[in-house]
């Protein structure tokens, strides 16, 4: 009995110092990972925005910030000379204080920008981490800013948008902008946003309450374009003003073929054809302010003669922003008038875009195969022909609210 409860007590002691054993090296574990993650973390840069130009001829990058000074290897060197030997790109980035990204320390954004050259943005980052001994990680960028001139040569739009597609911590939903002049320009513009100008550019554009969605133009956007080159994307452009970055128009990109600059009255009309304003505004007379919401928009695509015919009916409810009405007899004849006005201003929108830019307001094609089977295996291969000859007819209707 006695030499039972020995046996007993033995294995206790065995279990109890098993036990310490094992809880010892959890903790030497978790001390471990821990240090790791912090190390880790410090060798980690994370810009919240980055701009993308292509070198200018006999440019440099300003004093105080260095160059990408990797070397091409011969082969690339070849290879770029076969596709017509594109410019280097001049990449920009906007940093947040580290502080911030770890939830110590500091609160507020201290905004650090740094520019760099290179052939791509391979070499770009392998210069960032051959003169920081640091990696860059996009997992809390912003936005991505291009310089109107980058469109100019496809070789490198499709090469950054591939390092981006490879780039696991890229997400595809990051806010594209493109910077009027420079995107470097565009970054720069620091003192007067308050730090960061990733965070900045995030939040002007969630200010922005008339779209249905925050974001307006995504990466993944000019992915899609990129891979099917089937539909209209319209980019925010970024011009100075006051020392700060305000939206002055929008970039036209149709079938990754850029087209130049549309004013913000034509773009926010061809977002209203697509079914992606909550609000739009319009003034139908001298004083008078009418605010459209519950807009909805619909098409139907249908081959007239020889010629596709987009028919995109628009309804809404009006409410007055200034000026009054002080009968239902004037509420109708208001409402009349917003529908033959906006009516005739969509219909010489369209006309006038598709005649200077080849393309199509209400950026059908991309939903021609759902709409009209026929017409997709007539066009499916020739959408700048569709684009260029499809005609279109408006149909309005708005229901004013709340005159008296």
């Amino acid at each position: 009995m006695k030499k039972t409860e020995n046996k007993r007590k033995r294995n206790r002691q065995k279990k109890s110092a098993a036990g310490r054993l094992w809880a010892l090296w959890l903790l030497i574990g978790i001390f471990h990972v821990s240090g790791c993650a912090s190390t880790e973390l410090e060798q980690r840069s994370f810009p919240l925005a980055v701009g993308i130009d292509l070198q200018e001829e006999d440019s440099e990058i300003d004093a105080g910030n260095f160059k990408g000074g990797a070397e091409e290897e011969p082969k690339e060197d070849v290879f770029r000379r076969e596709v017509g030997n594109s410019p280097d790109l001049a990449v920009s980035y906007d940093f947040p204080d580290l502080a911030q990204i770890s939830e110590k320390g500091k609160t507020v954004d201290t905004a650090m920008g740094l520019s760099l050259e290179g052939a791509d943005m391979y070499h770009v980052e392998k210069s960032y981490e051959n003169n920081t001994n640091r990696v860059l990680d996009y997992n809390h960028m912003k936005a991505v800013v291009l310089g109107e001139n980058v469109f100019s040569d496809t070789v490198q739009l499709r090469g950054i948008l591939s390092a981006w597609e490879q780039r696991e911590a890229s997400a595809r939903n990051t806010s594209l902008l493109i910077g009027s002049g420079s995107a470097a320009e565009i970054l720069s513009l620091t003192e007067e946003t308050e730090g960061s100008m990733g965070t900045y550019l995030e939040e002007m554009l969630e200010s922005q309450k008339d779209f249905k969605q925050n974001k307006i133009a995504t990466v993944g956007n000019l992915m899609n374009q990129w891979h099917n080159q089937d539909e209209l994307l319209l980019i925010p452009v970024l011009t100075e003003q006051g020392n700060r970055p305000v939206i002055t128009g929008y970039g036209a990109v149709s079938n990754f073929n850029y087209q130049g600059i549309l004013t913000v009255e034509d773009a926010m009309k061809s977002f209203l054809c697509q079914n992606l304003l909550k609000k739009f505004t319009c003034e139908p007379a001298k004083n008078l302010v009418v605010e459209i919401s519950d807009i909805r928009a619909k098409k139907t695509i249908m081959l007239e003669g020889t010629l596709p015919v987009v028919t995109v009916r628009i309804t809404g409810k009006g409410r007055l922003k200034t000026g009054q009405v002080s009968s239902v007899s004037e509420q109708y004849q208001l409402e009349k008038k917003i529908e033959k006005q906006l009516t005739a201003d969509l219909a010489e929108t369209a006309e006038r875009l598709q005649q200077e830019y080849g393309i199509d307001v209400t950026n059908s094609f991309i939903s021609l195969g759902s709409k009209n089977r026929s017409l997709y295996r007539m066009y499916r291969n020739y959408p700048d022909a569709y684009n260029q000859e499809a005609q279109h007819v408006f149909q309005v209707e708005i229901a004013m609210l709340n005159w008296e």
